[in-house]
């Protein structure tokens, strides 16, 4: 099912797959450390964490899915302010 790093990094998503360029094969992937990543790569830290953390799963025999993010904290700023205020103003009635 996953015969190249491509289609691994497609799979755990979080904007990896924008980095399928970067490992040329499985070795690449699999033996690349933190530091190598961030040095020689230049992949960011919340990438490289997720990426660490899939191969590392991936060694442990866990195939990767796609794990969406969460929508939690998505608003922008005055989204939020707007919330407070009506939740204030509910309380006072």
């Amino acid at each position: 099912k996953f015969d190249s790093p491509v289609v691994f990094l497609e799979t755990i998503g979080r904007g990896c797959e924008k980095l399928t360029d970067k490992f040329k094969d499985w070795d690449h992937l699999f033996q690349a450390d933190g530091p190598t990543m961030k040095d020689k790569l230049g992949i960011g830290l919340k990438q490289r964490k997720w990426i660490l953390m899939w191969t590392n799963k991936f060694r442990l025999g866990i195939d990767p899915y796609f794990i969406s993010t969460s929508k939690k904290h998505t608003m922008t700023r005055v989204q939020r302010l707007a919330r407070i205020k009506r939740r204030r103003a509910k309380k006072q009635k």
